[in-house]
């Protein structure tokens, strides 16, 4: 099934390109299609390795695999510490998203994109019928030839 989603958003992101909506302002120079294919392919990975995963645990915080999306030790730990605490705020059953939609990507320059993303979980109490769901921009930025998620500064 991830297989299939993956290979769909990469070829949506090469029809995207053809149809000419990852155009930059003029003064950007525009984001070629391998790039938006790696970026897309990128996003996804990290997005899926934290969905079903309980964000108030030891062991999803030491996750040596989620460090890898990061270009430091702080914005790791900036990034999850504002991410958890809003899934808690939100009320997110065991602090955990069952699903993360990616709405929608674009590119800011050739070296920054904005992604939207909704968070999707169950309510804390159990009778409480319905999906919560947390919308959220996340900012990456291409560093040294791979994309990093950057938090947002405080």
């Amino acid at each position: 099934m991830r297989a299939r989603y993956a290979l769909a958003l990469v070829l949506l992101s090469g029809a995207l390109v053809g149809c000419g909506l990852f155009r930059g302002s003029p003064t950007v120079e525009p984001v070629n299609e391998p790039q938006i294919v790696r970026f897309a392919e990128r996003i996804d990975r990290f997005y899926r390795k934290i969905e079903n995963t309980p964000l108030d645990v030891r062991a999803t915080f030491e996750d040596p695999e989620l460090r890898g999306y990061f270009a430091n030790e702080a914005d790791f730990a900036s990034y999850y510490a504002s991410l958890a605490d809003s899934i808690r705020r939100s009320l997110f059953r065991n602090s955990t998203a069952t699903r993360v939609n990616i709405q929608e990507f674009r590119f800011e320059s050739p070296d920054v994109a904005a992604v939207e993303i909704v968070f999707v979980g169950l309510h804390v109490r159990r009778l409480r019928r319905g999906e919560i769901e947390l919308p959220r921009r996340d900012t990456w930025r291409l560093v040294d030839d791979r994309w990093l998620l950057t938090p947002a500064k405080l």
